[in-house]
C-alpha cells in the first residue's frame, strides 16, 4: 500500500503534467500528455521503484522531471501551427488545374471583349437583312455592275406594283471628305430615303433626342457612315452624330452609323447620303446607274420563290427589258455558330488523336467509393468545358486581332483557330486524366521501370507510378500486349498509408 504523502506527491506530478499539457497546441496535446506520463512512470520506477518506499530526494527528482515539461510545452507552443496531418503541396492539384485554366479563359475573355473586330462580328451576326428584299439587275448587266437608270427608278417608284410593296436605290460615286485630308476619296452611295428600312437595318448612335429621323427632309442631307469608314475615320466615336462635314461640295450631318457587315451591299460604299427622290433627280443625270433594291408583297413571295427570279418589266420608253432579281442575303454565321462547328469537329477527330480510356481498373478489389468515381467524371467535365471555352474566346482574339470591322477571313480563321485548340486541349486534358489519381485527382509520380525488355512476353514490363497519398499505383506497359494493351491502376488498401507523407503526423 502506497504511503500518504507518496499519494500526495504523486497527485502532484500529475497535475503538473496536466498543466504542462494545457500549454501544447489542441492538436498535439493528446500525443504529448500520453508521452509524458509513459516517462514518468519510469521515473517513478526507477526512483522509487517497487516497494513503494518514501524518499523526499525521489520525489524532488521526479517533481523536477515533471517541471522539466512547462519548457518543452512552452517550446511547443512557439512553433509554427501545423495541421494534424502534414500534407505535402503537390503540383498539379485537381483545384489548381482548375484554377490556371480559369485565369486563362478569363485573360482570352477580358481580351476579346477589348477588340473592335470581335464587337463587329457580334453586331454583323445580330443585324441581319429583312426577309425577302431582292437585287434588281438586267440580265445582261455583269457581275455586281449598276444597271438601272434613275429614270427607270423613278418611274417605277410612281407606278403602282404587282409584286413589289418598296423600291429603293443608290447609285455609288467617288468622293473627297474634309474628315480625312490627303486620304483617298471615299465611295459614297446616294441612297433614298427609305433605303434602310427597307432593308431592316437600324441606324446606331443616332441623337434621338434632337437629330431629325434620316427618312425626313432637312436643311442638310444626312449621312450614314459604314462600321469600317467609323472606325478607321472617326475612331469609334459614339458621339458622331449631328457632326457636320463636307462631301465634295456639299455639306452633310452625320446620323448615325450603319451595323457592321451584317449585308454586303454592291458597290461596297462607305457612307449613303440620304436624299429625297426630288434631290435624286435634280443632283444626278436621268442616265446615271444605279443599283435597285425592291421588298417583295406577301404575293410577290408567294410567286417568286426561285434563287434567282426572272422578271419582264418596261424601261421609261415602253420597251420590254429582261431583269434578274436575286435575294441579298448576308452569309454570317456569327461567332457562336462557328464555335459550335468548331467544337463539334474537335470532338468528332479526338478519338483519331488519342485512345480515349482511362485506364483499366477492374484487376483490383479497393476501388474508389461511387462518390470518387463521379468526382473524377466531373473533374474531367470540367476541364473540357474550360477548354472549350478558351478555345471561344482565343480563336478570337487571333482571328480578330488586327481587324477594325467583320472580315470573312478572320471568321475562317476563327474556324481553324477553334478546332486546332480545342482538339489541342481536349487531347491534353485526356492525358492529363490518364495522369491523375482517380481517388485523389493529383498526378501521379516518382516513375520507376519494372522487368525487363526481354520478358515482356512473360512477365509484366513497363513504368510503374504511384499517388504520392498513397491510394494507387499506375501501370503503364512499355509495349502492348494482347494480355497487358493498356494502363492500369492498383489501388492500395490502408496497410500503405505510414509510407506516405499525407499520413506523416507531427
Amino acid at each position: 500500500m502506497n504511503p500518504p504523502g507518496d499519494r500526495v506527491f504523486s497527485l502532484f506530478d500529475v497535475t503538473l503534467l496536466r498543466t504542462a499539457s494545457l500549454l501544447v497546441p489542441s492538436f498535439q496535446r493528446e500525443d504529448w500528455r500520453r508521452e509524458w506520463f509513459a516517462e514518468l512512470w519510469h521515473v517513478r520506477r526507477s526512483y522509487i521503484g517497487i516497494d513503494n518506499t518514501f524518499s523526499w530526494n525521489a520525489h524532488r527528482e521526479i517533481t523536477c522531471f515533471c517541471l522539466g515539461a512547462f519548457p518543452d510545452a512552452l517550446c511547443l507552443r512557439n512553433q509554427p501551427a501545423k495541421s494534424a496531418s502534414a500534407h505535402v503541396h503537390i503540383h498539379g492539384s485537381a483545384g489548381q488545374t482548375l484554377l490556371w485554366l480559369s485565369a486563362a479563359l478569363a485573360l482570352c475573355f477580358v481580351i476579346s471583349r477589348l477588340l473592335p473586330g470581335v464587337k463587329a462580328e457580334n453586331e454583323a451576326a445580330h443585324y441581319q437583312i429583312k426577309p425577302g428584299v431582292l437585287l434588281i439587275n438586267e440580265a445582261s448587266a455583269s457581275g455586281g455592275s449598276p444597271s438601272i437608270s434613275t429614270a427607270l427608278y423613278q418611274n417605277w417608284s410612281n407606278s403602282p406594283q404587282r409584286f413589289f410593296q418598296d423600291l429603293a436605290f443608290y447609285r455609288v460615286s467617288r468622293e473627297k471628305a474634309d474628315a480625312e485630308p490627303g486620304s483617298k476619296p471615299w465611295s459614297i452611295a446616294h441612297s433614298s430615303t427609305n433605303l434602310f428600312s427597307l432593308l431592316g437595318l437600324p441606324i446606331r448612335y443616332a441623337d434621338r433626342r434632337d437629330a431629325p429621323d434620316p427618312q425626313q427632309d432637312s436643311a442638310l442631307p444626312s449621312l450614314v457612315l459604314s462600321h469600317d469608314l467609323w472606325m478607321r475615320s472617326f475612331a469609334g466615336d459614339p458621339r458622331i452624330a449631328d457632326r457636320i462635314i463636307r462631301i465634295g461640295s456639299t455639306s452633310v450631318r452625320i446620323a448615325g452609323v450603319a451595323p457592321a457587315g451584317s449585308w454586303q451591299l454592291p458597290g461596297a460604299p462607305d457612307a449613303w447620303v440620304i436624299e429625297s427622290n426630288a434631290q435624286i433627280r435634280s443632283e444626278a443625270p436621268s442616265t446615271a446607274k444605279g443599283y435597285l433594291l425592291a421588298q417583295l408583297s406577301p404575293r410577290g413571295q408567294a410567286a417568286m420563290s426561285d434563287p434567282a427570279i426572272s422578271i419582264n418589266a418596261l424601261n421609261q420608253d415602253g420597251v420590254e427589258i429582261d431583269l434578274v432579281g436575286a435575294p441579298i442575303d448576308a452569309p454570317i454565321e456569327g461567332a457562336w455558330s462557328i464555335f459550335k462547328f468548331a467544337l463539334f469537329l474537335a470532338l468528332v477527330a479526338l478519338p483519331a488523336v488519342i485512345s480515349v480510356s482511362l485506364g483499366d481498373s477492374d484487376i483490383t478489389s479497393h476501388r474508389p467509393s461511387f462518390r470518387q468515381r463521379i468526382n473524377r467524371i466531373l473533374f474531367l467535365a470540367a476541364k473540357f468545358t474550360l477548354i472549350a471555352a478558351i478555345g471561344f474566346a482565343a480563336s478570337l482574339d487571333l482571328a480578330y486581332g488586327n481587324e477594325i470591322g467583320y472580315s470573312s477571313v478572320a471568321e475562317c480563321f476563327q474556324l481553324l483557330w477553334c478546332f486546332t485548340i480545342c482538339l489541342v486541349g481536349f487531347r491534353w486534358a485526356v492525358a492529363d486524366q490518364r495522369k491523375r489519381c482517380p481517388v485523389c485527382l493529383r498526378c501521379v509520380t516518382n516513375p520507376a521501370s519494372v522487368g525487363l525488355a526481354s520478358r515482356t512476353f512473360l512477365g509484366w514490363n513497363g513504368t510503374e507510378m504511384m499517388c504520392i497519398g498513397g491510394h494507387a499505383l499506375l501501370h503503364v506497359p512499355s509495349l502492348p500486349t494482347s494480355w497487358f494493351s493498356g494502363e492500369r491502376w492498383l489501388y492500395l488498401d490502408s496497410s500503405w498509408d505510414f509510407l506516405f507523407a499525407d499520413t506523416l503526423t507531427y
